[in-house]
């Protein structure tokens, strides 16, 4: 299974970086058969509306219905925000999007650290999320 989740998370960032790539060294590519940057924000959106979905998911199975409640508040809060970035321009959309796999990432390791998801997945998570995120900002600097 983690072998498995490794290789599903790796596939899930090859969009972030060929997009990220193509942007800087085939901007014709990038726009014209890639979506260019409204394909890239509608990707990062997906993707972190995924991981508010894993976090519902895991709540659901929690016994203390404070906890389960808790992390079922947070669990939408990356697809409102990522909804947000959609609407606003860029540079803040791209920033948005980069802040929010940042704090995603970041709850995600500490979830780990503390038993609340697995320890194997905060290291998926973070260095899934260091790609994505040096991506992210290939876009935004280039």
């Amino acid at each position: 299974m983690i072998a498995t989740a490794w290789f599903l998370a790796g596939l899930g960032a090859l969009p972030f970086v060929v997009m990220a790539l193509a942007g800087v060294f085939w901007p014709e590519l990038a726009v014209g058969q890639l979506g260019g940057e409204n394909a890239f924000l509608g990707y990062g959106a997906v993707i972190l509306s995924f991981m508010g979905g894993i976090r519902w998911g895991r709540a659901l199975s929690l016994e203390e219905p404070a906890l389960a409640g808790g992390q079922m508040i947070l669990s939408v809060a990356p697809s409102l925000a990522v909804w947000l970035a959609l609407l606003i321009d860029r540079p803040w959309s791209l920033v948005l999007l980069m802040v929010c796999f940042a704090l995603q990432a970041g709850w995600d390791l500490s979830s780990a650290r503390n038993g609340l998801l697995p320890s194997w997945f905060g290291r998926l998570r973070l260095a899934i999320s260091l790609i994505v995120i040096a991506s992210i900002a290939l876009v935004l600097f280039a």
